[in-house]
């Protein structure tokens, strides 16, 4: 039987999550994923769509709020939580030992967040364990009905995220290294191959409708550049450490040397597919660095695992794991508090808030001084594709045209629908970004700079900037 503690857990952070989630604004990639709710669309240049169906599903459901669009990420934990705990206790954990483990997992602040914004990796987070339980009930009977499952969830993670093909290589290495080489000739995992290949369809049609644009961005977005350097290696592990929790990044990497020694079939599986995502990432954090969230999968298997062998060894290490957990969990209600309420005082431009908050205010204003412009053909505008998304969400219920002036992401051209030459702008420009001083424009001028301001300190400064009669970049052709 369940314990039903862990339905307690599971709420405790929901609701938690449920009062923090409409008090904040927009984070930039959420932004971006909401905007493909309202495109509706097979894919999209920088991920697959799943994301962009649940964002569209939920507004036709609910109407367009910062709540609703939250609530699928909510979900989402809330099951990852759930899958987590079963997994654990099929590894022999006792449902204590599991208990702790998701607690853990839920006190870190990067599945805090995780959470509460919708990302791709919330599906392929959520979907790892149902892939590793198929592949492991395939090890045991190879019943058609686990190749049908196995086919269904692998589809599913290539509609959730591109990194999705990186699950594959550690799956065949596992079954290689079990020496089930019958499983790997068996005829009915060409029903795991057509599923997953027909699931993937709506990608592949629209890429082939675009230039296989998505591809080609995301060789270049994971690579980045083609010099090896150690620095953003460096960065990409501080980033992760502090992200996760310094103390739970520690528990993980201890969950990775206690799963090399194990021969429980289900630890080796997450081994090989966490150690797979770790090593992917670390490779290319060499070349540029690697976003927090990126390797999650890696803390999503190891931290619980981590945690479960020290509260088995007992003593000091039981103790220390507690403590460690108490104290992130306290630590992570604070955040959440912070979330909220928005006590804290930072220097100037200094705030955490600083992508969070504003963002609605400055897009108003940014219309408000558009609609002084005599022109018929004008328009709001940022030069950073960061700012690109919640500019365009938050100008939405104003009707008024947005662009970005940017090229790093072509999928704002593919919703914008043309090109701003010949507009007048007002170009929303933040203290964080460079001076637009390539642009050209009949005249460039200030209309008005805006302090944003909490609990007395600056946030940011926005200028926005006149530019009558764009006619792009000086360095464009």
């Amino acid at each position: 039987m369940v314990d039903k503690k862990i339905f307690l857990i599971i709420l405790f952070f929901t609701i938690m999550r449920l009062l923090v989630a409409p008090s904040f604004g927009l984070g930039v990639d959420e932004a971006h994923y909401l905007l493909y709710g309202h495109y509706l669309d097979l894919s999209y240049v920088d991920h697959p769509p799943l994301v962009g169906w649940t964002q569209a599903l939920f507004l036709q459901l609910f109407g367009d709020s910062i709540l609703w669009a939250r609530v699928p990420a909510i979900l989402l934990m809330a099951l990852i939580s759930w899958e987590c705990y079963h997994f654990l206790l099929f590894t022999k954990a006792t449902k204590t030992q599991a208990l702790w483990a998701v607690t853990a997992l839920n006190s870190s602040f990067m599945f805090g967040a995780i959470g509460l914004m919708l990302l791709p990796e919330n599906f392929l987070l959520a979907l790892i364990f149902p892939i590793m339980m198929s592949v492991l009930r395939i090890e045991q009977s190879s019943k058609i009905r686990d190749f049908l499952w196995l086919g269904l969830w692998l589809g599913l993670a290539g509609l959730a995220k591109y990194t999705a093909v990186i699950l594959l290589p550690p799956i065949f290495l596992y079954i290689m290294t079990k020496r089930r080489y019958d499983l790997l000739i068996n005829p009915r995992i060409l029903l795991s191959l057509v599923i997953g290949i027909v699931m993937i369809l709506p990608i592949i049609v629209w890429n082939a409708s675009h230039e296989w644009i998505s591809f080609s961005y995301q060789s270049s977005h994971v690579t980045g550049g083609s010099t090896i350097a150690f620095k953003p290696f460096f960065r990409s592990i501080a980033a992760q450490a502090g992200a996760y929790n310094p103390f739970l990044f520690i528990i993980a990497i201890y969950g990775v040397v206690i799963s090399l020694h194990s021969k429980k079939s289900a630890i080796l599986l997450a081994l090989w597919i966490g150690l797979g995502i770790e090593l992917f990432f670390i490779a290319t954090s060499f070349l540029k660095p690697v976003l927090p969230h990126w390797p999650a999968l890696f803390y999503l298997l190891f931290i619980p695992i981590g945690v479960v062998a020290l509260i088995e060894r007992g003593g000091r290490y039981a103790t220390t794991a507690r403590i460690t957990i108490i104290i992130s969990l306290i630590l992570s209600i604070a955040i959440h508090a912070e979330l909220f309420g928005k006590w804290g005082s930072f220097p100037d431009y200094k705030s955490p808030f600083r992508d969070i908050y504003g963002f609605d205010i400055l897009t108003r204003e940014g219309t408000s001084l558009l609609n002084t412009l005599p022109s018929s053909k004008k328009a709001l505008a940022v030069t950073n594709w960061a700012y690109g998304s919640r500019l365009h969400y938050y100008a939405m219920p104003y009707r008024v045209k947005t662009f970005v002036l940017d090229d790093y992401n072509r999928q704002f051209s593919l919703w914008e629908g043309e090109t701003p030459i010949g507009y007048d702008l007002i170009i929303v420009h933040s203290h964080f970004s460079d001076i637009p001083d390539s642009l050209r424009c009949e005249t460039l001028e200030s209309l008005k700079k805006e302090d944003f301001f909490l609990n007395g300190r600056k946030v940011d400064t926005i200028d926005y900037l006149y530019c009558k009669n764009y006619q792009g970049k000086k360095n464009d052709k």
